[in-house]
Formats: structure tokens, C-alpha cells, sequence
């Protein structure tokens, strides 16, 4: 009866964390080894940073359209919509293997599949300030949906890659599944009644575009998803150290592991600490992180270890930072932009950082002077610099708020 209780006053916040699950089980059964399948499909490390580089490109032109839409009429149908059509891009990969098949079917993957996480996080955030939840245990769901399948289904897949994708059409399906039993949010109710009375609001990023924190968010993200994006080419990296698909599956899951207690905790640390301050901080830890895999190529045996040690690093690198920009973004922006900021906060993260970090990361990789190995110290003194012009966003967006309590 507790039991029925229960689950009657908490079905929402269950509904939610379990779309998430869904969402990131696709998620880890696809991107660990995408890169693995291409090589084994023979395409060479530059070809591989085209096609990685050239999805986002190609995706960035209809990319605000989604959120726009989402905004617009109903967020939980386009999340349906492009779930359904992403698992539906993925099962084409079987059908060629030459590398202009392969980069029409990536480009067409990333296209719809670009805005299901940034939609998922606008309905979940919405969710919560409506309900008053937080938002950490709805993506320690999706971060223990992720982890699992490495640990679960890494030897099956390193038996045949092909299996990857079938994994992310059946966990990609049930997702879309549950989110048709996604709650419907006052604000699309709010929208709907002003649709059928024939009143129009006019939507603008414009103003917000100006705010110097929307600015610092934008700079921040970019300079750690570069960081992020050289992570692309880690199965590559420890294959070429001479492990195999399974362990490269479980360097993934040890870095999804690792988002674990900071998720437990970063309500916590946000009430003391200002969100802005930890983005900054995750910038620093983003080149440690990076300089940590560089040295793992001279420990020889330890290799693993080192990795391990730098996967570790996961936590305050992408998930603070992803944590609190989501969170400041859906503060900061209205209602009825709320979608599209997470969409253009998107573009920025698996966008233009993607496109800059993917075509480098596949030049560098290949020429014979820097090598795989290489790549990733370009990237930790990239993230190095990268970390102070963020510090110096981060001080002009805070200066109008200084002043502002000055006056008060």
C-alpha cells in the first residue's frame, strides 16, 4: 500500500527520470563506439573528424528551427518526434559502408538528434519548478542509464559493433514511448490559450544575446566543449596503447560513474558557491584532464590507470559545467524561450565547439608531426588559455551584478 502510495504521488518525477534513463542507455550503447565501428568500416582519423565535424555544421543551419518549434507548439511531440526519427537514422548505418554513406547517415543522425537533449532538459527543468524537485536526480538517471550499458552490453558489442545500433533503436523507441506519457507543462497550456484566443507574442533572443552572462555561458561552453569534443578521439587513442573495444567501453562508463556523487551534491555546493564560479573552475579541471590522458601514453602498462584517473575527472569538467549552464540558462530566459536557449546553448556544445574541435583533433591526429597522443596536449593548452578568457568573461558579467548590489 506505501508502496502504491508512493508511486501515485511521485509518478511524474519517475516518468521524467525514467525518459532520461532511456535517453542516455541509447546514448551509451552509440557514442563510446561510433568511432570504433568508422574505423572498422575503414575509414582513416581524418575522415572520422569530417564526418563528426560535418553533422554539427550541417545540423547548426536547422538547429534553433527545433527549439523555435518546441517554443511554439509542444515540446513532448517534437521530443517524440526526433527520438523516433534518430533511431530511425541510425539503422541506415547498415546498409553501407563507403565513407559518403557513412557521412550522408551522420549528418542526417545528428540533424534530429542534436535538439533531444537540450528538449529533454527544458521539460525536466520545467517539471521541476513547477513541482519543486531537483533537477540532479532526474540526470543521475540518465548518468546510471549511461554507465550501465558499457558495464552490461560492452563484451556483446565488442563482439560485433553492428549491435550498437539496435541497442540505441530499442532503448531510443522505449524512450519515446514513455515520453507520451510526458506530464503537459502549464507554460504549452498558457500557449495553447493564447494560440486559440489569437494572441502573439513576438519571441527575441536579442536582448538576452546582449546580457553579459548569457555571453560568459556562450564562451564557456564553447572552450569546454572543445575539451570535451577531443574526447572523440579517446577509443582511437587507447586502441592505439593496445586495448581493446571493451576497455575503451569501460573508460566510458567510468567517466558516466564519476558524475555520481557530484550530481548528489551539487545542489548543495551551488547554495554556497555561485554557479558561474564552478563553470570556471570546470574549465581548469577540463585542461588538467586533458593533460592527464597526454601523460597516460608514457606509464606504459599503467596506461589504463592514468585514463581511468583522467575519465575521473568527468565530473568537474563537463557535469558541473553542464549542470549549472542549464540551470542559469533556464533562469535567466523566459517561458516561452526556454527551449530555444537550451537549443542554442546546444548549438554551442555539440555545434560550433564540435566543427572546430572534430576537424583539428582529425588534422592533428593524422599528420606525422604531433600523432593521437599529441592532439590531446594541443587540446590541454587550448583548454589552458581557453580557461582565462573564460575567467575574464566570467569578470565582466559579474561586474554589472557587483554594482548592482553596491547601489543597493
Amino acid at each position: 500500500m506505501n508502496a502504491r502510495i508512493f508511486l501515485h504521488r511521485h509518478r511524474g518525477i519517475l516518468l521524467v527520470g525514467l525518459v532520461f534513463a532511456l535517453i542516455y542507455m541509447g546514448n551509451g550503447s552509440y557514442s563510446p563506439y561510433i568511432q570504433l565501428y568508422y574505423k572498422e568500416a575503414g575509414l582513416s582519423t581524418s575522415q572520422i573528424g569530417l564526418i563528426t565535424a560535418i553533422g554539427p555544421f550541417a545540423s547548426l543551419v536547422f538547429q534553433t528551427a527545433w527549439g523555435r518549434l518546441a517554443d511554439r507548439t509542444n515540446r513532448k511531440f517534437v521530443l517524440l518526434l526526433t527520438l523516433v526519427l534518430s533511431a530511425a537514422c541510425t539503422l541506415l548505418y547498415l546498409l553501407g559502408a563507403s565513407f559518403g554513406y557513412i557521412l550522408f547517415v551522420a549528418v542526417l543522425y545528428v540533424f534530429f538528434n542534436m535538439s533531444v537533449l537540450p528538449m529533454a532538459d527544458a521539460m525536466a527543468l520545467e517539471f521541476c519548478t513547477k513541482n519543486r524537485y531537483r533537477f540532479s536526480p532526474i540526470r543521475l538517471c540518465g548518468t546510471v542509464g549511461y554507465a550501465l550499458i558499457p558495464i552490461l552490453l560492452g563484451t556483446l558489442f565488442s563482439l560485433d559493433l553492428r549491435r550498437i545500433f539496435y541497442a540505441y533503436v530499442i532503448f531510443t523507441c522505449a524512450a519515446a514511448a514513455a515520453t507520451l506519457f510526458f506530464p503537459r507543462s502549464d507554460e504549452q497550456r498558457m500557449r495553447a490559450a493564447q494560440k486559440n484566443a489569437g494572441e502573439k507574442k513576438p519571441l527575441s533572443l536579442r536582448p538576452l544575446l546582449r546580457d553579459p552572462m548569457v555571453l560568459f555561458l556562450l564562451i564557456a561552453n564553447f572552450v569546454i566543449s572543445v575539451g570535451i569534443c577531443a574526447y572523440t578521439y579517446l577509443p582511437l587513442y587507447a586502441s592505439e596503447l593496445g586495448y581493446d573495444n571493451n576497455a575503451c567501453g569501460l573508460l566510458n562508463a567510468f567517466s558516466a560513474l564519476s558524475e555520481i556523487p557530484t550530481l548528489l551534491l551539487i545542489d548543495r555546493v551551488m547554495k554556497k558557491i555561485r554557479g558561474t564560479t564552478i563553470i570556471v573552475a570546470s574549465a581548469f579541471f577540463c585542461a588538467l584532464r586533458l593533460f592527464l590522458t597526454y601523460v597516460s601514453g608514457f606509464f606504459g602498462a599503467g596506461a589504463f590507470a592514468m585514463l581511468t584517473v583522467a575519465q575521473l575527472l568527468q565530473s568537474v569538467s563537463y557535469m558541473t559545467n553542464y549542470y549549472c549552464s542549464a540551470n542559469l540558462i533556464h533562469e535567466r530566459f523566459p517561458p516561452e524561450l526556454k527551449s530555444t536557449a537550451q537549443t542554442l546553448l546546444a548549438m554551442i556544445t555539440a555545434g560550433f565547439s564540435r566543427i572546430f574541435g572534430s576537424l583539428v583533433g582529425g588534422y592533428l591526429s593524422e599528420s606525422s608531426v604531433l600523432g593521437l597522443q599529441n592532439t590531446f596536449l594541443f587540446f590541454a593548452l587550448f583548454l589552458l588559455a581557453g580557461s582565462f578568457v573564460v575567467l575574464l568573461a566570467y569578470r565582466r558579467a559579474e561586474r554589472p551584478a557587483a554594482n548592482n548590489r553596491a547601489g543597493m
